[in-house]
């Protein structure tokens, strides 16, 4: 058996994986019960049995459940653990496969694109996988990074680690960044490489707290949620709206915010 910090840090990986704390919570069940119906697995978890069956389809998908038949019953099985690796294998082959010709694409798509800057560009995203991907947009940022938000939700949400190699990767692209949050466990972790990293963080009163934020680079803004089951990224591309959410009010902001200390 796991001790609970076993059990903490093989959920923290499994998210990396894209998976929901339900969906981890089956896969670990699975494992420990071998092949099993819905039926069986959403009684041992008191879970509800078409819950159990959603949760296991998207599992079955991201390669950490395969389906098999006893007779005339469907059952599912766990992959093995060592599947994991072949998993990120598989993953890392396609991403080199995408970048030899990622360059050539995106200079033929930007031929087609249109050019009209006038009218607002909106993108919208759910999930974790939207929060990250908004991140490596910020990384084609020409000038300076702004971040008003609560960055440990930010932190909690994407793991930590991501969000830290982020910044690490942010900083040698020789992007620097200004940051305002309260104070926190992950500001902290921030607060000791701000040379390193490129960033000035200052903080709002620890009386105040939400679930939303803003980063802003370019001509974008990305308007950020990060309420579990609910984390969206709404981006919008538009100079009027950049310049008075970069010089207005996140300036009033910064103004009002203190150092980190």
């Amino acid at each position: 058996m796991l001790n609970e910090q076993e059990i903490f840090r093989v959920k923290s990986h499994l998210k990396r994986f894209d998976c929901s704390d339900r969906e981890i919570e089956i896969y670990i069940k699975s494992l420990q019960l071998g092949p099993s119906s819905i039926q069986e697995i959403s009684k041992s978890l008191n879970m509800n049995r078409v819950t159990v069956h959603s949760a296991a389809e998207q599992l079955i998908k991201k390669g950490l459940l395969t389906e098999t038949r006893k007779g005339k019953r469907r059952l599912i099985l766990a992959e093995d653990p060592k599947a994991l690796k072949q998993i990120i294998q598989t993953k890392l082959n396609e991403l080199k496969q995408m970048e030899t010709n990622i360059g050539y694409i995106a200079e033929l798509l930007s031929k087609i694109k249109s050019q009209d800057t006038a009218r607002p560009t909106v993108k919208f995203y759910e999930g974790v996988s939207g929060l990250k991907k908004m991140l490596e947009e910020t990384l084609e940022a020409q000038g300076e990074v702004l971040l008003f938000s609560y960055v440990q939700q930010l932190a909690d949400a994407v793991h930590p680690d991501y969000l830290e190699d982020y910044v690490k990767r942010r900083a040698k692209k020789g992007i620097t960044t200004r940051l305002i949050f309260p104070k926190c466990k992950y500001g902290d972790r921030l607060n000791k490489k701000t040379k390193e990293y490129k960033i000035t963080i200052k903080v709002l009163p620890e009386k105040y707290h939400w679930a939303a934020g803003f980063f802003s680079w370019n001509n974008k803004v990305g308007f950020l949620s990060y309420t579990e089951g609910k984390r969206t990224v709404t981006i919008i591309e538009n100079k009027d709206i950049a310049v008075f959410i970069r010089q207005v009010v996140f300036e009033i902001a910064w103004d009002s915010a203190k150092p980190y200390k």
